[in-house]
């Protein structure tokens, strides 16, 4: 779940940066301060996914990221879109690895049911040097 997360962040990242270039064409104050600060907020929470506040702040900054709708309105669409992005990257993350981890423990308790059953002609090749 940490690295679809983690990329879900750096892909919003990018679109901060092309979010600034039009809002530094159509707004020419410092509105595209706003756009930075997204980006960079989403370059550091990418490399942050390992503590458990992470997602919390993640999800701050979709809202964050719909509210840039206000400068430039194509960014309801967008922040949008990626606040979906977001949530399926948290939820099938998940599951991918409630998977992965079933998939472990079926595989440790099957070597664990033949480890005493187990020789050498199982395995050709293993321990034979």
């Amino acid at each position: 779940m940490r690295r679809m997360a983690a990329s879900v962040l750096v892909f919003e990242a990018f679109i901060a940066l092309f979010f600034g270039l039009v809002t530094a064409k159509l707004h020419p104050s410092g509105d595209w301060l706003v756009a930075l600060a997204l980006g960079v907020a989403c370059i550091l929470l990418a490399g942050m996914m390992r503590f458990p506040w992470a997602y919390a702040v993640g999800w701050a900054l979709q809202i964050g990221f719909i509210a840039a709708g206000f400068l430039v309105t194509d960014m309801f669409f967008l922040g949008a879109v990626f606040a979906v992005i977001w949530w399926l990257g948290l939820h099938y993350g998940a599951k991918a690895e409630q998977i992965k981890a079933e998939r472990v423990a079926a595989y440790e308790a099957t070597r664990a049911a033949t480890a005493g059953s187990a020789t050498s002609t199982e395995h050709p090749g293993v321990g034979t040097r």
